[in-house]
Parts: C-alpha cells; sequence; structure tokens
C-alpha cells in the first residue's frame, strides 16, 4: 500500500491523542556501535539471541493500527523469528509499560520475560512523512547498541520493517539478513497450460507477474547483480532461451544451434549462460554468450547431462548426470575437465545449487520414496537432508546471506514455493494461488 492517506490520518491524530502504551519515548540516541558486546554470531551451533519486540508505540487511532501498526509488528516479528540468529520472547510475559527501561530493576524485569534485548520502536509523523524510530538495547548494561529513524517516504511500512530487521542482524553478524531480497518463480496460476514467470519478497508478498508469453515459462535463473534474469521458454519451436533486465521491458533470445535448451545457469561476471542443449537427442553440458557467442560444448557422453548450475567463483560446474548409473551430481572445471563424482548415495541427485560462499551444494535428493532437500557440504562430504514429509520436494535456492533455502514442494495436485532455515527450522509456505514451481532467490541483499 501507499502511504500518503494514512500520513494525513497519522497527522492528525498525533496532535489529538496520546501514544498507546505509554508516553513519548525520549529522543532515538545516535547509532553506536556495540560496546558490552563481544560476541560474533555464526549459524553453525550459534545459541539463538532473545530479542523482546513489542508493537511500536504510535497513537491510538484505528486507522493508524490497522495500517501502519499491525503490519508493520506483524513484518517485524516474522523477520527476526525465522532468522537463525534470534529468537522473539513471548509478548505475553512482556512487563507493562517500562519502555525504554531506564533503571535496573526495569531492565530486570525485561530480562525476567525471557530476553537479552529490547527492540523498542516508534512510529510518528513529521510534515507528510510517516517516520519510524527504533532502539536496540541491552538489557544487561540499559545501554543502546541501535538507534536510528527510518523515513517510510513512499515505501510500504513493510519495508520499513525489513529494513530495521536487516540492521538489527548486521548489528550481530556484521551482514544483513535476507529480509529485502525476492525470489523469480513460474506459475500457471493463470489458467490453461501456459506458465509465466512471477516474483515476489522474500516472505511471499508482493507477487507480481513479469512475463507475458502466454506460453509454457520456466526454469529461471537470476544473474550476481540482481538485474537480469535468463530462463527457458516455449513461445517458438525448439524451446528457447531467453533474458531479461527488470529494469527494461525487451525480451531477448539467445541464439543457439542445440534443441530442447533448458535450465540456464547465469556464470558469475553475467556474461554467459551454461544450459543443457540436445545434440541428436542427446542431452549435453553446454555455455554460450548471452548474443549467442562462443558457444562451447563442455561434455561429450551417452549419458543424460542436465541442470548446470556455475560455482560462484565461476571456475567450476556442477551438473546431473546418469553416467555411472542412476543420476548423481558431479563437478567439473569450466573448460570440461576434471570431472568428479560429488553425490555419493541415495538411487537419485539433482538440481544442484552452490551455497553463496561455494563451500555447499544443495539438491534434490532420493533414496526411497519422495524426493527432499539435501546439503552436501563440499569439504568434508557430510551430507544432511533439511526437508522431511511427503511429497517431492525439488528444486532448492539459497537466500544470498546462505541462511534460507527456497524450494518447490508438490503434493497431490498441488505445487508451492516453500523456504526454510538450513537447519530446517522456520519452514514457511510462499505461495497459494495455482501451481508455483523453479523458484530462484536473487543473489543480492539488498
Amino acid at each position: 500500500m501507499r502511504l500518503a492517506p494514512v500520513v494525513t490520518s497519522l497527522a492528525l491524530v498525533l496532535s489529538l491523542a496520546p501514544l498507546t502504551g505509554q508516553q513519548p519515548a525520549p529522543p532515538v540516541a545516535p547509532p553506536a556501535q556495540p560496546t558490552d558486546i563481544s560476541l560474533v554470531l555464526s549459524q553453525e551451533g550459534a545459541r539463538r539471541i532473545a530479542l523482546a519486540v513489542p508493537p511500536a508505540t504510535a497513537p491510538s487511532s484505528d486507522v493508524v493500527q490497522r495500517e501502519l501498526v499491525e503490519p508493520f509488528h506483524r513484518t517485524l516479528t516474522g523477520d527476526l523469528g525465522i532468522s537463525p540468529w534470534f529468537v522473539v520472547a513471548d509478548p505475553a510475559l512482556h512487563p507493562k509499560g517500562l519502555r525504554p527501561p531506564a533503571t535496573r530493576e526495569e531492565g530486570d524485569a525485561w530480562i525476567a520475560s525471557g530476553a537479552q534485548f529490547l527492540l523498542d520502536t516508534q512510529i510518528r509523523s513529521e510534515g507528510t512523512n510517516v517516520v519510524v524510530s527504533a532502539q536496540l538495547l541491552d538489557l544487561r548494561t540499559l545501554r543502546p547498541i541501535l538507534g536510528k529513524s527510518y523515513s517510510a517516504g513512499g515505501a510500504s511500512i513493510r519495508r520499513v520493517a525489513h529494513v530495521i530487521a536487516n540492521d538489527v542482524v548486521r548489528q550481530f553478524t556484521g551482514k544483513p539478513g535476507p529480509f529485502l531480497t525476492r525470489i523469480v518463480f513460474s506459475s500457471d496460476r493463470d489458467g490453461g497450460r501456459n506458465k509465466e514467470l512471477y516474483i515476489m519478497d522474500y516472505d511471499g508478498e508482493n507477487q507480481r507477474r513479469i512475463t507475458f508469453h502466454r506460453s509454457l515459462s520456466i526454469a529461471p535463473d537470476w544473474s550476481y547483480d540482481g538485474d537480469r534474469v535468463v530462463y527457458q521458454s516455449f513461445v517458438s519451436t525448439p524451446p528457447g532461451l531467453y533474458w531479461f533486465s527488470l529494469a527494461a521491458a525487451p525480451r531477448n533470445r539467445i541464439p543457439l544451434t542445440t534443441e530442447l535448451n533448458s535450465a540456464p545457469s547465469f556464470s558469475p561476471d553475467g556474461k554467459s549462460v551454461a544450459y543443457a542443449g540436445s545434440v541428436k537427442g542427446n542431452p549435453e553440458i553446454f555455455v554460450v554468450g548471452l548474443d549467442g557467442s562462443n558457444p562451447r560444448r563442455l561434455t561429450n557422453s551417452s549419458a543424460i547431462d542436465s541442470s548446470p548450475r556455475f560455482s560462484p567463483n565461476g571456475r567450476e560446474i556442477a551438473f546431473t548426470s546418469n553416467r555411472q548409473g542412476t543420476p548423481q551430481i558431479y563437478l567439473m572445471d569450466l573448460e570440461g575437465s576434471n570431472v568428479r563424482k560429488l553425490t555419493l548415495t541415495g538411487n537419485w541427485s539433482d538440481e544442484p545449487a552452490f551455497s553463496p560462499d561455494g563451500g555447499r551444494l544443495a539438491y534434490a535428493c532420493r533414496n526411497d520414496g519422495d524426493f527432499q532437500i539435501c546439503i552436501l557440504d563440499l569439504t568434508t562430504g557430510r551430507t544432511v537432508q533439511i526437508s522431511s514429509g511427503p511429497g517431492a520436494h525439488e528444486n532448492p535456492s539459497w537466500s544470498p546471506d546462505g541462511s534460507r533455502i527456497a524450494w518447490e514442494l508438490q503434493r497431490g495436485r498441488s505445487t508451492q514455493i516453500v523456504s526454510a532455515g538450513i537447519d530446517g527450522s522456520g519452514f514457511k509456505v510462499l505461495t497459494s494461488t495455482g501451481n508455483n514451481g523453479y523458484p530462484v532467490w536473487q543473489r543480492t541483499t539488498e
């Protein structure tokens, strides 16, 4: 939603109504670097930090609560609640008032609720603009470790919540979370046999269509700079690979001499794509420039080679092949040499996806029954399964910060996109309209 109508109401009620929950808080302290916090979080085995996140103080107006406070609080707690770094303390245990705590006794009351830190927010108006002030307090010292005001401008209040959540994660880890990122995917929600590409926020909000071929458009991939999308479409014969910039309308077909062209993957430098193309009916792995220049064939076997994915360093390509029996995932150098098998368990491994740091590989794995999502540590060789339950779990994609994975889940006649942390926690269903698949997370965090 746009904020302009709400801002007028907010400015009016600010002059007439008291803040809900308490009187206006003192001015937010300027941003400060942590002085009493020496921990640097790492995801594996980290003990989650307990945050108290009460609803923002704001004028006691129904429209302000409905249009600003409630969506802001829901988004902020949703972001922080699925983060691997934090646990949101039970709001039923929050002490009434005492915001921000000014005495040791008041701080201890918040600590007794199970919190280590308090994220205190306030929504107000400045002229015709909505401003959100956020203060992150260390409840042990009662000192702010983060204090900042955020101007909404023409953005939604949800986006402000995402920005604050990113800043909180950055305060503890040095890197932002995935809360401002997007996912591109394919959907048949427009009816018939057509599938078009859509884009949505990381949490499933703001879903919108971005291709209009009136055909089958699937298997997208996102360039590393977040500007372009490449995908497979059946809008012409043979099926072709197309790319476009999100900032411009034209769709560009990549000139190819191969057939049944599928599974495109952007190189890290954005100048070329790897894909699976058919030569006399046999799928092989190729690399080609976006303009069709410098085509190179990387595999040459009687097996079915498919699903190529560039490594983040651009020097290797993972792919699926049945060259030694059942489909498994292999790795080769950019020139097609030094082919080695990565997956050693299960009767089918497919759809590799490198983690942002290149150290792990997510993929669809099957032992018995349906496919699940597995993660292979490329250094130790250890494999863990992060999904469970009935249905086919396929096409994994990493969030750009490496904290979550999105994939498609088919149960019965419904296929939807879901996401979870890399330990399987924080499971969330992102789509519900039509059938949706081939999710790809953008590779930039902001």
